[in-house]
């Protein structure tokens, strides 16, 4: 009912690309990796020779804007629990967020060397009904597995999935080229905190611990690592360059909404 038209086909694949982005003023990208990926060869594949076939393709049209979907996990040096934002030393401490990380310098170099107009987009954790999180937070804690990894004190990031969408949305129309942004609220929340405030809304008991060797097993290494940085991540340049303000300003507003809407829906 929108005028949209279904291309299916595979983004490593430079005729699909050159096919998707015929006759478009502007692209997201967001066909990349979700956090744990269970196959790290067809992950890397994709995050890399899919960002490349869909740059090739871009040369040949004109774009008011390119958006991409990085991640904020993982991305930055910083001190224990410091806050930071987009100026930060930028050091990716996994082999997944290295690919990322160089995903988003293939996507700058195109800025720089051909004139893209490229924005990168850096969410955190994502909440909502879909992503990794109904697998690793919804799903777990409606059957009885969830467990805060360690001692839950670090501290997490979080947007709700309206607001990433948002977010999205006034990067493609602003078109600020050149430029990164975090995507994320107003507020971090330490693990424990968010973990226990997802029980009581599921009506669940207060989750136990595991340790983080034994959750590596499970989620994946990079997962684990990532998600345990423990940094507070700032929103003001998104908010001032952006336009953009999440709705939901902290975990508080949103994640009730997103588990009545899970539970109705399980």
């Amino acid at each position: 009912t929108l005028g949209a038209i279904s291309i299916l086909g595979d983004v490593r694949d430079p005729e699909v690309m050159r096919q998707a982005v015929a006759k478009v003023d502007a692209i997201a990208h967001l066909a990349l990796p979700r956090a744990g990926e269970g196959n790290p060869r067809v992950a890397r594949e994709v995050s890399m020779r899919g960002t490349e076939a869909l740059l090739e393709a871009c040369r040949d049209v004109s774009l008011h804007s390119f958006v991409l979907a990085s991640g904020a996990l993982g991305m930055y040096r910083h001190a224990l629990d410091a806050w930071i934002d987009e100026s930060a030393p930028e050091e990716p401490s996994t082999p997944s967020t290295r690919d990322r990380h160089r995903a988003d310098e293939m996507v700058r170099a195109a800025h720089r060397e051909w004139g893209l107009r490229a924005t990168i987009l850096r969410p955190p954790i994502a909440y909502g009904l879909g992503g990794a999180f109904k697998p690793f937070f919804l799903d777990f804690m409606r059957r009885g597995l969830y467990r805060v990894v360690g001692d839950g004190s670090y501290f997490l990031n979080v947007v709700h999935v309206e607001d990433c969408a948002a977010a999205y949305r006034s990067a493609l129309e602003r078109a600020p080229a050149g430029e990164t942004f975090l995507i994320v609220d107003d507020e971090p929340v330490t693990m424990r905190t968010f973990s226990d405030e997802l029980a009581r809304l599921m009506g669940r008991r207060r989750p136990g611990r595991v340790p983080p060797l034994l959750a590596k097993f499970d989620a994946g290494r990079d997962v684990i690592e990532a998600m345990m940085d423990s940094v507070r991540l700032r929103n003001a340049r998104t908010k001032e360059r952006l336009g953009w303000s999440p709705r939901y300003a902290t975990y508080r507003e949103g994640l009730p909404g997103v588990v009545q809407a899970f539970m109705e829906s399980s």
